[in-house]
């Protein structure tokens, strides 16, 4: 995190303030403010929030790139850091909502869901894909939250539950040469804590299309656990460059889940720890973060998903991740994130399902961003998956299976960001995004993957 920042970091600020950068400059920085979004298949993405615009009296550019998020400036992470208390002092309602609307096209044709919400074979338009509302702002001094629920029309039986949120307490600290700031966080979706887009919960595609092959291929169990647990962890940045953050997550039960719409709650037994320790620094106009972060989940062995009688299945993540961000002001920037995830899964002495007693999965998403005066942007991803022929898969709604893992692809998108630049009218935050996906392997297998492809549309607004 920028040194120049530090001060934004304390809870008490009612207003940022900074010795290296100018006022002029400051103030066009200091532009926005906009909560995150989860991964997990039921849990999407939450965005831009002008609530955190009224609550700083700033627009979106200062804490997102584009102004419309999730891709966060140092700015952004520090407010974040700092539990979401930042304020200018001033009252306000901390609500905000937004709603996106999408088409989706397909190569090929569908399995038509009509059941749930009148799905076409192809060329499905949803009204809305999602909507919600956010509780998000400064509680206290040292207590800031972001809290979202959702309406979904386009994932099933169109239902109305709980998505990403995250409470926190923050507070600063000195002792001696060593200064930071220290948090605890209560939150329902492993990574939703990060500050970097690197990490599962907050990695590129922010926004992605309900229907067809696009997040059909498997992820490692940590990045589908979005809404199905509730977790407590403590963090802290030491000096501005050392970030530790750790914590355990359990399953939420079977009777709060079903209150929630939440997903289902049988992939974890017991608690499972999660862990996160990276290093970033600035240098002139970038900065730079490489960092590692793992969870270890246990599945319970009286899962329905499982035939286990020697014990419950455990599956150990580990990734590794790397960032790259390049601001020249508001004119342009450049932002590349990386991750490698390993996922170790031992199915005990039985073996439950699969033929070999243990099996591995591998993912890796680099993806680059490019935006010219936080209105144009343009995305490139790569994607890859690999392991085990009869690795055991999590794949969010449709439980584990066994299957070939191995997909691999490319994301383009456009995007056109019209507001969310004057800190007089944060009630206005827009975007149009333009997405195609093409795979070269699906499911392990190349032919005809490119049957798979797709093109996606969206208009996603918040207020």
């Amino acid at each position: 995190m920028q040194e120049q920042l530090a001060s934004a970091l304390s809870p008490d600020a009612t207003r940022p303030a900074s010795p290296v950068v100018s006022r002029p400059r400051l103030r066009q920085w200091l532009l926005g403010l906009a909560a995150l979004s989860g991964i997990g298949v039921l849990a999407t993405p939450a965005h831009a929030v002008p609530a955190f615009a009224r609550q700083t009296g700033q627009a979106c550019i200062a804490c997102h790139i584009g102004g419309f998020g999730p891709q966060l400036t140092p700015f952004g992470r520090a407010f974040k850091l700092g539990g979401y208390t930042l304020s200018n002092g001033k009252s306000h309602i901390p609500l905000s909502a937004m709603l996106v609307s999408s088409f989706t096209h397909t190569t090929n044709d569908i399995q038509a869901n009509t059941d749930y919400n009148g799905e076409h074979s192809n060329d499905n338009f949803v009204a809305l894909q999602q909507a919600s509302i956010f509780l998000a702002g400064r509680l206290t001094s040292h207590v800031g939250v972001l809290a979202q629920a959702t309406y979904e029309q386009a994932t099933g039986t169109p239902h109305f539950g709980w998505d990403n949120s995250d409470l926190r307490y923050a507070h600063n600290y000195s002792f001696g040469a060593v200064n930071g700031i220290f948090g605890i966080t209560l939150n329902n979706n492993p990574t939703v804590t990060d500050v970097w887009n690197t990490a599962p919960a907050w990695q590129y595609g922010f926004m992605s299309q309900p229907i067809g092959a696009v997040g059909g291929y498997v992820t490692p169990v940590i990045m589908n656990l979005g809404e199905a647990v509730l977790g407590t962890t403590a963090y802290t940045l030491v000096n501005d460059h050392w970030y530790v953050e750790a914590g355990l997550y359990h399953r939420l039960s079977a009777w709060t889940s079903q209150q929630l719409n939440a997903a289902a709650p049988d992939e974890i037994s017991g608690y499972a720890p999660y862990w996160r320790v990276n290093y970033s620094t600035t240098k002139g106009n970038a900065n730079y973060e490489v960092g590692l972060v793992g969870m270890n989940v246990k599945a319970p062995a009286d899962s329905p998903d499982f035939n286990i009688s020697g014990g419950a299945d455990k599956y150990n993540d580990v990734g590794i991740d790397g960032s790259y961000q390049y601001l020249n002001g508001d004119t342009q920037s450049v932002t590349v994130n990386g991750m490698f995830m390993r996922e170790k899964q031992d199915y005990g002495a039985t073996g439950g399902n699969n033929a070999n007693s243990s099996n591995t999965l591998n993912y890796a998403n680099v993806n680059t961003a490019y935006w010219y005066d936080n209105t144009y942007g343009a995305t490139i991803q790569f994607f890859n998956v690999t392991g085990s022929s009869d690795a055991l898969l999590y794949s969010g709604a449709n439980g584990y299976f066994n299957n070939n893992p191995n997909s691999s692809g490319v994301v383009w998108e456009l995007d056109w960001n019209p507001f969310g630049k004057n800190w007089a009218d944060p009630e206005k935050n827009l975007r149009l995004g333009l997405q195609y996906t093409t795979f070269n392997k699906y499911n392990g297998s190349s032919a005809d993957a490119s049957g798979q492809n797709s093109l996606y549309f969206y208009l996603w607004t918040a207020i």
